[in-house]
């Protein structure tokens, strides 16, 4: 896990697949640093194919959680983080290339 502010790559928009039918989970591979009562913001935006049901890792005390982020060609929701250091994970269900953060 690289800690967030060590790469570029843990800033901005990410490319990701997925395929039809199945949930296929994206990671950024980044330490995200919480505090108590911090939100973890998500963002998708679907550049090839149809759209996706999206779902993201949160934190509620200290155990992780997913939260059902909607379907679309696009998104954004914030989620629960905490006083925890991980990395973001999305799950995804739909065949699209898209951009997530």
């Amino acid at each position: 896990m690289t800690p967030v502010g060590a790469s570029s790559a843990c800033t901005g928009w990410k490319k990701a697949g997925s395929l039809p039918l199945k949930w296929s989970k994206v990671s950024d591979k980044c330490g995200h640093f919480g505090k108590p009562g911090m939100k973890m913001g998500y963002a998708w935006k679907v550049y090839k194919g149809s759209s996706v049901c999206v779902q993201v890792k949160g934190f509620v005390n200290g155990k992780e959680k997913w939260y059902k982020a909607g379907c679309g060609k696009s998104g954004a929701i914030k989620v629960p983080w905490g006083n925890v250091a991980a990395s973001k994970e999305m799950k995804v269900k739909g065949a699209a290339l898209f951009d997530w953060k």
